[in-house]
This record gives C-alpha cells, sequence and structure tokens, in this order.
C-alpha cells in the first residue's frame, strides 16, 4: 500500500457522499448555533449521529484514489466546523450550568429557611 493509500485508510470512516451529507449538516449547525437556537441544534446533531454510526456500522472499504484528498479536505472541514459550533455550545452551557447552580442554591436557601413569599413568612 503506497502512502496515500495508507492515509486514505486512516481518514477512511465516511464515503465521499456521506462526508459531503455530514458536511452540510455541520454548516447547518453552525448556523444554528450562531442563532442559540439549542433545539435545533439538538436535531441536526441527532441526524449527523446517526448518520456516523450508520457509517461506522458498515464494513470498510478502502476510497477510490481520486476520491483521497476532497474526502480529506472534507473531514477537515467538518472537524473545524465542529471547533466552531463548540464555542457557541460550551459557553452557552457553561452559562446554563451556573443559573443551574443558583436556582438550586436559592432552592435549599428556601427549604431550609421557609418561603419568604408565603404568608405569615
Amino acid at each position: 500500500m503506497d502512502s496515500s493509500n495508507q492515509n486514505a485508510a486512516k481518514i477512511r470512516i465516511l464515503s465521499l457522499k456521506e462526508a459531503r451529507a455530514l458536511l452540510a449538516l455541520y454548516e447547518a449547525m453552525i448556523e444554528t448555533a450562531r442563532t442559540h437556537n439549542w433545539d435545533q441544534l439538538v436535531e441536526i446533531e441527532r441526524q449527523a449521529a446517526n448518520l456516523r454510526d450508520t457509517a461506522i456500522s458498515r464494513s470498510f472499504s478502502s476510497p477510490e484514489e481520486e476520491d483521497v484528498e476532497e474526502l480529506a479536505a472534507l473531514l477537515t472541514r467538518i472537524q473545524r466546523l465542529d471547533y466552531e459550533v463548540r464555542s457557541f455550545v460550551e459557553p452557552a452551557c457553561e452559562h446554563a450550568r451556573q443559573q443551574l447552580a443558583v436556582e438550586v442554591k436559592g432552592r435549599t436557601v428556601r427549604n431550609a429557611y421557609g418561603n419568604s413569599e408565603s404568608p405569615g413568612g
């Protein structure tokens, strides 16, 4: 196996068609993340996960020699988009964690000292 085929074997998870479809999903994910539409983002990620799972579950075959370069470029672009999506998602998750911690602390205080909004409280 020459070096280009060895590289192809290392990157081969998806067919060219699957990689293009996955890239389209990641492009949709970044647009959705930019608008903070988290419910839609979760749905698109589910679709991407299904596509990856389907590709991984089928038997392995080497890509065509002429597809290796495009496949590598598609996977590189997908990785970059994944990183960019995370740059939106991770701060939002951290903010949600902080809000949840404040709520839990507030609930603990209310439970310990009673609800100040109740009559006579």
